[in-house]
Protein backbone atom coordinates (compact mmCIF):
# COMPACT_ATOMS: atom_id res chain seq x y z
CA UNK A 1 0.00 0.00 0.00
CA UNK A 2 1.65 3.16 -0.70
CA UNK A 3 2.41 5.44 1.57
CA UNK A 4 0.29 8.57 1.30
CA UNK A 5 -3.00 5.74 1.49
CA UNK A 6 -1.26 4.23 4.46
CA UNK A 7 -1.10 7.58 6.27
CA UNK A 8 -5.17 8.70 5.02
CA UNK A 9 -5.49 4.75 6.72
CA UNK A 10 -4.28 5.49 10.03
CA UNK A 11 -5.76 8.84 10.18
CA UNK A 12 -9.18 7.16 9.12
CA UNK A 13 -8.61 4.81 12.46
CA UNK A 14 -6.88 7.18 14.64
CA UNK A 15 -10.54 9.60 13.52
CA UNK A 16 -12.46 7.07 14.58
CA UNK A 17 -11.24 6.37 17.94
CA UNK A 18 -11.07 9.47 19.16
CA UNK A 19 -14.77 9.65 17.84
CA UNK A 20 -16.13 6.22 19.68
CA UNK A 21 -14.35 7.90 22.64
CA UNK A 22 -16.63 10.50 22.76
CA UNK A 23 -19.28 8.24 22.27
CA UNK A 24 -18.90 5.88 24.91
CA UNK A 25 -17.81 8.57 27.49
CA UNK A 26 -19.97 8.47 30.89
CA UNK A 27 -21.35 5.12 29.80
CA UNK A 28 -21.59 2.48 32.54
CA UNK A 29 -20.18 -0.68 30.32
CA UNK A 30 -21.90 -2.68 32.84
CA UNK A 31 -25.06 -1.04 31.54
CA UNK A 32 -24.16 -1.17 28.28
CA UNK A 33 -23.43 -4.85 28.21
CA UNK A 34 -26.84 -5.87 29.60
CA UNK A 35 -28.54 -3.38 27.05
CA UNK A 36 -26.66 -5.37 24.05
CA UNK A 37 -27.53 -8.48 25.59
CA UNK A 38 -31.25 -7.98 26.12
CA UNK A 39 -31.67 -7.11 22.34
CA UNK A 40 -34.22 -8.16 20.02
CA UNK A 41 -32.17 -10.51 18.19
CA UNK A 42 -35.60 -11.28 15.28
CA UNK A 43 -35.58 -7.46 14.94
CA UNK A 44 -31.94 -7.15 14.44
CA UNK A 45 -31.95 -9.36 11.48
CA UNK A 46 -35.35 -7.89 10.27
CA UNK A 47 -33.09 -4.05 10.23
CA UNK A 48 -30.37 -6.35 8.50
CA UNK A 49 -32.62 -7.63 5.82
CA UNK A 50 -34.09 -4.31 5.14
CA UNK A 51 -31.13 -2.60 4.49
CA UNK A 52 -29.55 -5.24 2.44
CA UNK A 53 -32.79 -5.29 0.21
CA UNK A 54 -32.76 -1.21 -0.68
CA UNK A 55 -30.23 -1.85 -2.82
CA UNK A 56 -32.51 -3.46 -5.23
CA UNK A 57 -33.94 -0.07 -5.93
CA UNK A 58 -30.78 2.14 -5.82
CA UNK A 59 -29.73 -0.37 -8.98
CA UNK A 60 -32.62 0.01 -10.59
CA UNK A 61 -32.61 4.04 -9.79
CA UNK A 62 -28.69 3.81 -11.55
CA UNK A 63 -29.81 1.89 -14.41
CA UNK A 64 -32.13 4.86 -15.25
CA UNK A 65 -29.35 7.26 -15.13
CA UNK A 66 -26.83 4.68 -17.22
CA UNK A 67 -29.50 4.31 -20.34
CA UNK A 68 -28.34 7.07 -22.42
CA UNK A 69 -24.84 6.11 -22.24
CA UNK A 70 -25.87 2.34 -22.34
CA UNK A 71 -29.39 0.93 -22.00
CA UNK A 72 -30.55 -2.67 -20.94
CA UNK A 73 -27.50 -3.25 -18.24
CA UNK A 74 -28.19 -6.47 -16.41
CA UNK A 75 -29.39 -5.56 -12.84
CA UNK A 76 -26.78 -8.40 -11.88
CA UNK A 77 -24.12 -6.81 -13.06
CA UNK A 78 -24.83 -3.21 -11.48
CA UNK A 79 -25.75 -5.32 -8.35
CA UNK A 80 -22.29 -6.62 -7.75
CA UNK A 81 -20.93 -3.00 -8.54
CA UNK A 82 -22.98 -1.49 -5.67
CA UNK A 83 -22.41 -4.27 -3.31
CA UNK A 84 -18.46 -4.45 -3.69
CA UNK A 85 -18.56 -0.57 -3.61
CA UNK A 86 -20.35 -0.35 -0.29
CA UNK A 87 -18.23 -3.36 0.77
CA UNK A 88 -14.90 -1.27 -0.22
CA UNK A 89 -16.24 1.81 1.45
CA UNK A 90 -17.06 0.15 4.47
CA UNK A 91 -13.70 -1.11 5.33
CA UNK A 92 -11.21 1.82 3.44
CA UNK A 93 -11.48 5.22 5.29
CA UNK A 94 -12.01 7.80 2.13
CA UNK A 95 -15.36 6.92 0.62
CA UNK A 96 -13.14 4.91 -1.98
CA UNK A 97 -15.97 2.51 -2.88
CA UNK A 98 -17.60 5.84 -4.52
CA UNK A 99 -15.11 5.57 -7.01
CA UNK A 100 -14.63 1.34 -6.80
CA UNK A 101 -18.41 1.34 -8.33
CA UNK A 102 -18.48 3.43 -11.44
CA UNK A 103 -14.55 1.74 -11.91
CA UNK A 104 -16.62 -1.95 -11.95
CA UNK A 105 -19.39 -1.05 -14.41
CA UNK A 106 -16.79 0.67 -16.36
CA UNK A 107 -14.66 -2.37 -16.89
CA UNK A 108 -16.91 -5.26 -16.47
CA UNK A 109 -20.14 -3.91 -18.88
CA UNK A 110 -18.29 -1.66 -21.51
CA UNK A 111 -20.31 1.52 -19.80
CA UNK A 112 -17.79 5.09 -20.46
CA UNK A 113 -15.94 5.72 -17.48
CA UNK A 114 -16.84 9.37 -17.42
CA UNK A 115 -20.62 8.94 -17.56
CA UNK A 116 -20.47 6.16 -14.95
CA UNK A 117 -18.49 8.51 -12.48
CA UNK A 118 -21.49 10.74 -13.37
CA UNK A 119 -23.62 8.84 -12.46
CA UNK A 120 -22.81 7.97 -8.91
CA UNK A 121 -22.51 11.58 -8.69
CA UNK A 122 -25.99 12.26 -9.81
CA UNK A 123 -26.74 8.70 -7.80
CA UNK A 124 -25.81 10.64 -4.24
CA UNK A 125 -27.43 13.92 -5.15
CA UNK A 126 -30.63 12.17 -5.53
CA UNK A 127 -30.06 10.67 -2.12
CA UNK A 128 -30.25 13.37 -0.81
CA UNK A 129 -33.09 15.17 -2.01
CA UNK A 130 -34.73 11.80 -1.16
CA UNK A 131 -33.84 12.34 2.44
CA UNK A 132 -34.47 15.98 2.78
CA UNK A 133 -37.90 15.02 1.46
CA UNK A 134 -38.06 12.00 4.14
CA UNK A 135 -37.28 14.23 6.45
CA UNK A 136 -40.14 16.68 5.57
CA UNK A 137 -42.29 14.00 5.95
CA UNK A 138 -40.98 12.83 9.78
CA UNK A 139 -40.88 16.42 11.00
CA UNK A 140 -44.59 16.89 9.97
CA UNK A 141 -45.61 13.61 11.35
CA UNK A 142 -43.47 13.51 14.83
CA UNK A 143 -44.48 15.98 17.74
CA UNK A 144 -41.38 17.60 18.69
CA UNK A 145 -40.52 18.36 22.13
CA UNK A 146 -37.67 19.21 24.80
CA UNK A 147 -34.21 18.90 22.88
CA UNK A 148 -35.73 17.85 19.36
CA UNK A 149 -38.25 21.11 19.43
CA UNK A 150 -35.19 23.17 20.34
CA UNK A 151 -33.00 22.57 17.53
CA UNK A 152 -36.17 21.86 15.77
CA UNK A 153 -35.13 25.20 13.43
CA UNK A 154 -31.68 23.79 12.96
CA UNK A 155 -32.45 20.07 11.90
CA UNK A 156 -35.31 22.24 8.90
CA UNK A 157 -32.39 24.70 7.98
CA UNK A 158 -29.79 22.09 7.22
CA UNK A 159 -32.61 19.48 5.80
CA UNK A 160 -33.31 22.30 3.27
CA UNK A 161 -29.75 23.44 2.33
CA UNK A 162 -28.36 20.16 1.86
CA UNK A 163 -31.41 19.88 -0.77
CA UNK A 164 -31.46 23.14 -2.09
CA UNK A 165 -27.30 22.40 -2.86
CA UNK A 166 -28.66 18.96 -3.83
CA UNK A 167 -30.43 19.93 -6.97
CA UNK A 168 -28.63 22.93 -7.84
CA UNK A 169 -25.73 20.90 -8.49
CA UNK A 170 -27.80 18.49 -10.58
CA UNK A 171 -29.30 21.02 -12.41
CA UNK A 172 -25.86 22.14 -13.70
CA UNK A 173 -25.05 18.62 -14.28
CA UNK A 174 -28.02 18.64 -16.53
CA UNK A 175 -27.25 21.68 -18.44
CA UNK A 176 -23.62 21.04 -19.00
CA UNK A 177 -24.63 18.20 -20.35
CA UNK A 178 -27.29 19.22 -22.75
CA UNK A 179 -24.85 22.32 -23.82
CA UNK A 180 -22.11 19.63 -24.43
CA UNK A 181 -21.46 19.73 -27.87
CA UNK A 182 -21.61 23.73 -27.88
CA UNK A 183 -19.24 23.87 -24.92
CA UNK A 184 -16.57 20.66 -26.46
CA UNK A 185 -15.89 23.05 -28.81
CA UNK A 186 -15.23 26.33 -26.47
CA UNK A 187 -13.07 23.96 -24.39
CA UNK A 188 -11.26 22.51 -27.19
CA UNK A 189 -9.07 25.67 -27.65
CA UNK A 190 -8.29 26.63 -24.01
CA UNK A 191 -5.01 26.06 -22.18
CA UNK A 192 -4.80 22.37 -21.79
CA UNK A 193 -5.38 22.44 -18.12
CA UNK A 194 -8.50 24.04 -18.88
CA UNK A 195 -9.19 21.51 -21.80
CA UNK A 196 -8.36 18.53 -19.61
CA UNK A 197 -10.97 19.91 -17.12
CA UNK A 198 -13.37 20.97 -18.97
CA UNK A 199 -13.68 17.98 -21.24
CA UNK A 200 -13.71 15.72 -17.66
CA UNK A 201 -16.24 17.79 -16.41
CA UNK A 202 -18.35 17.51 -20.01
CA UNK A 203 -17.98 13.63 -19.75
CA UNK A 204 -18.95 13.32 -15.99
CA UNK A 205 -22.27 15.58 -16.47
CA UNK A 206 -23.27 12.91 -18.69
CA UNK A 207 -23.95 10.78 -16.12
CA UNK A 208 -27.48 13.21 -15.34
CA UNK A 209 -28.63 13.71 -18.74
CA UNK A 210 -31.02 11.16 -18.34
CA UNK A 211 -32.86 13.63 -15.72
CA UNK A 212 -33.59 15.79 -18.62
CA UNK A 213 -36.60 13.43 -18.97
CA UNK A 214 -39.59 14.38 -16.35
CA UNK A 215 -40.54 10.09 -16.80
CA UNK A 216 -36.78 9.50 -16.14
CA UNK A 217 -36.76 12.13 -13.06
CA UNK A 218 -39.59 11.11 -11.55
CA UNK A 219 -38.94 7.17 -11.48
CA UNK A 220 -35.07 7.97 -10.29
CA UNK A 221 -37.00 10.17 -7.18
CA UNK A 222 -39.93 7.24 -6.67
CA UNK A 223 -36.64 4.87 -6.57
CA UNK A 224 -34.65 6.87 -4.12
CA UNK A 225 -37.51 7.47 -2.07
CA UNK A 226 -38.62 3.65 -1.46
CA UNK A 227 -34.45 2.93 -1.32
CA UNK A 228 -34.66 5.17 1.38
CA UNK A 229 -38.05 3.93 3.20
CA UNK A 230 -36.44 0.99 2.76
CA UNK A 231 -33.29 1.67 5.23
CA UNK A 232 -35.58 4.00 7.46
CA UNK A 233 -37.60 0.87 7.87
CA UNK A 234 -34.23 -1.01 8.44
CA UNK A 235 -32.95 1.67 10.50
CA UNK A 236 -36.04 2.02 12.88
CA UNK A 237 -36.23 -2.36 13.49
CA UNK A 238 -32.77 -1.69 14.94
CA UNK A 239 -33.62 1.09 16.99
CA UNK A 240 -36.44 -0.54 18.68
CA UNK A 241 -34.68 -3.44 18.47
CA UNK A 242 -31.84 -2.28 21.01
CA UNK A 243 -34.68 -1.01 23.33
CA UNK A 244 -35.18 2.30 21.80
CA UNK A 245 -39.21 3.66 22.15
CA UNK A 246 -39.47 5.80 19.68
CA UNK A 247 -41.84 6.30 16.72
CA UNK A 248 -40.85 5.39 12.91
CA UNK A 249 -40.84 9.22 11.88
CA UNK A 250 -38.37 9.80 14.44
CA UNK A 251 -35.63 8.70 12.40
CA UNK A 252 -36.98 10.24 9.42
CA UNK A 253 -36.13 13.41 10.98
CA UNK A 254 -32.47 12.09 12.52
CA UNK A 255 -31.57 10.48 9.32
CA UNK A 256 -30.08 13.71 7.98
CA UNK A 257 -27.82 13.35 11.07
CA UNK A 258 -26.90 9.91 9.74
CA UNK A 259 -26.50 10.34 6.65
CA UNK A 260 -23.78 13.11 7.03
CA UNK A 261 -21.91 10.38 9.92
CA UNK A 262 -21.61 8.11 7.50
CA UNK A 263 -19.94 10.84 4.93
CA UNK A 264 -16.99 11.02 7.66
CA UNK A 265 -14.14 9.33 6.38
CA UNK A 266 -13.58 7.17 8.48
CA UNK A 267 -13.23 3.30 8.45
CA UNK A 268 -17.15 2.10 7.87
CA UNK A 269 -18.41 5.40 9.52
CA UNK A 270 -16.72 3.92 12.59
CA UNK A 271 -17.72 7.11 15.69
CA UNK A 272 -18.95 8.97 13.46
CA UNK A 273 -22.47 7.01 12.61
CA UNK A 274 -22.26 5.80 16.57
CA UNK A 275 -22.40 9.64 17.16
CA UNK A 276 -24.53 10.47 15.24
CA UNK A 277 -27.31 8.47 16.28
CA UNK A 278 -26.81 8.93 19.65
CA UNK A 279 -26.90 12.71 19.63
CA UNK A 280 -30.23 12.45 17.33
CA UNK A 281 -32.03 9.81 19.53
CA UNK A 282 -30.92 11.71 22.61
CA UNK A 283 -32.67 14.48 21.16
CA UNK A 284 -35.93 12.76 21.30
CA UNK A 285 -35.65 11.44 25.29
CA UNK A 286 -33.81 8.23 24.90
CA UNK A 287 -31.29 7.62 27.35
CA UNK A 288 -27.42 7.91 26.35
CA UNK A 289 -26.99 4.21 27.35
CA UNK A 290 -29.96 3.46 24.76
CA UNK A 291 -28.75 5.62 22.33
CA UNK A 292 -24.99 4.11 22.21
CA UNK A 293 -26.18 0.61 22.34
CA UNK A 294 -28.51 1.68 19.02
CA UNK A 295 -26.00 2.89 17.53
CA UNK A 296 -23.55 -0.17 18.14
CA UNK A 297 -26.25 -2.75 16.55
CA UNK A 298 -27.36 -0.73 14.38
CA UNK A 299 -24.13 -0.21 12.95
CA UNK A 300 -23.00 -4.08 12.87
CA UNK A 301 -26.59 -5.17 11.18
CA UNK A 302 -25.79 -2.33 8.31
CA UNK A 303 -21.78 -3.42 7.76
CA UNK A 304 -21.05 -6.86 8.46
CA UNK A 305 -23.96 -7.92 6.01
CA UNK A 306 -22.80 -5.59 3.48
CA UNK A 307 -19.30 -6.45 3.72
CA UNK A 308 -20.05 -10.61 3.86
CA UNK A 309 -22.19 -10.06 0.40
CA UNK A 310 -19.37 -8.09 -1.11
CA UNK A 311 -16.87 -10.68 0.04
CA UNK A 312 -19.16 -13.44 -2.06
CA UNK A 313 -19.82 -11.41 -4.60
CA UNK A 314 -15.93 -10.74 -5.35
CA UNK A 315 -15.58 -14.57 -5.30
CA UNK A 316 -18.84 -15.40 -7.33
CA UNK A 317 -18.79 -13.57 -9.71
CA UNK A 318 -14.96 -13.78 -10.21
CA UNK A 319 -14.24 -9.68 -9.86
CA UNK A 320 -10.70 -9.25 -9.77
CA UNK A 321 -8.56 -6.26 -8.54
CA UNK A 322 -7.28 -5.82 -12.10
CA UNK A 323 -10.76 -4.32 -13.07
CA UNK A 324 -10.55 -1.76 -10.26
CA UNK A 325 -7.11 -1.02 -12.11
CA UNK A 326 -8.19 -1.39 -15.00
CA UNK A 327 -11.07 1.92 -14.37
CA UNK A 328 -8.19 3.45 -12.63
CA UNK A 329 -6.44 3.79 -16.00
CA UNK A 330 -9.40 5.20 -17.86
CA UNK A 331 -9.89 7.55 -15.34
CA UNK A 332 -6.40 9.34 -15.69
CA UNK A 333 -7.53 9.53 -19.91
CA UNK A 334 -11.29 11.05 -18.31
CA UNK A 335 -10.49 14.43 -19.98
CA UNK A 336 -8.18 13.36 -23.03
CA UNK A 337 -10.88 12.49 -26.12
CA UNK A 338 -13.04 15.39 -26.70
CA UNK A 339 -15.13 12.91 -29.89
CA UNK A 340 -16.11 10.49 -26.88
CA UNK A 341 -16.83 13.37 -24.21
CA UNK A 342 -19.84 15.07 -27.02
CA UNK A 343 -20.66 11.96 -28.21
CA UNK A 344 -24.25 10.99 -27.18
CA UNK A 345 -25.14 14.35 -24.99
CA UNK A 346 -27.13 16.11 -28.25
Amino acid sequence: MPIKDTAKYILGILLAAALMTWVLRDTDPKVLWQQLRAASVPLLLLGASLNIAHNLFRVLRWRVLLAPTKAGLPLRGLLVAVMIGYMTSWVVPGRLGELVRPMLVSARQGVELGPAVGSVVADRLLDIVSVALLFGLGIWITPLSGAAAEHAAALRAGAVLLSIAGVAILAVMIAVAIAGPRLEGWVSRRHRWIRWFGRVALSTARGAIALRKPSALLLSVFYGLIAWLFIAAGTFACVVGSGAEITPGVILVVMPMLVLGVAVPTPGGAGSYHGAMRAGLMLFGVSQVTAVTAGLLTHVMITVPVIIVGMILLWTDNVKWSDLLNGARQLRHLGGDAERTAEGVS
